[in-house]
């Protein structure tokens, strides 16, 4: 079972264990903005730019906030950070999320891998193995994506994130991954998103929100 059949299927109070619900929650959609606007998301779902470059480090160093099903504008089924305390979604591009040790990507390249993206579990929630390739021809910086298995080649992480994580990976640092955008193995598989990060950091938002936490604003 992956990370995402998880989030689906269980739910955690204070000092208690992960319990089944009687019904997996909805995804909610995505609506379309107002005439005049672009299409996507309300911007009131999302946290703001206020000016706090810490805003999503926690006390205790880790991150505030964790991934939760959502499904997008197109009806597919994605991981979303929310923050913890306001419920408001964190999108891929946030610049702040490094400084909490999350680093999202969004590949490039897979219409090269067609057939390995098909054969890959890349489903929401499965682990991917990052592979360095220094001696890339195209990028010294580069990160390929396999599945779990590593056999099946998705693409590579974006030149932005491949040049952070590069350095990472090359000094010894532990960095797993997630794919957070993809399908699973025998279906077509168009785009692949991954969020990497410590184990430690990975953990974390993985782990069901606070049993106190308002809840995500795309459901309100």
């Amino acid at each position: 079972m992956g990370f995402m059949d998880k989030l689906f299927r269980k739910t955690a109070g204070p000092n208690e264990g992960s319990q089944r619900l009687p019904h997996p929650p909805a995804p909610v959609y995505a609506v379309p903005s107002q005439a005049g606007e672009r299409d996507g998301p309300p911007d009131s779902w999302y946290a703001p730019q206020d000016g706090n470059s810490d805003r999503f480090i926690g006390a205790n160093g880790l991150p505030t906030l964790r991934l939760i099903p959502y499904r997008d504008t197109g009806g597919e089924h994605v991981l979303r950070l929310c923050e913890d305390s306001t419920g408001l979604l964190v999108g891929p591009t946030d610049r702040r999320l490094s400084r909490a040790g999350i680093y999202v990507s969004q590949l490039r390249g897979e219409a090269h891998h067609q057939a390995d993206c098909r054969a890959g579990n890349f489903h929401p929630g499965e682990m991917v193995r990052l592979v360095r390739e220094p001696e890339n021809p195209y990028d010294r910086n580069a990160v390929a994506v396999y599945d779990a298995t590593g056999k099946h080649m998705a693409a590579y992480v974006n030149k932005q994130k491949a040049r952070t994580l590069a350095k990472l990976i090359d000094s010894g640092a532990a960095i797993e991954a997630i794919s957070i955008r993809g399908t699973r193995s025998g279906l077509a598989c168009e785009q692949v998103a991954i969020l990497a990060a410590s184990p430690e950091v990975l953990q974390h938002v993985l782990s069901p929100r606070p049993a106190d936490a308002p809840q995500p604003a795309h459901e309100r």
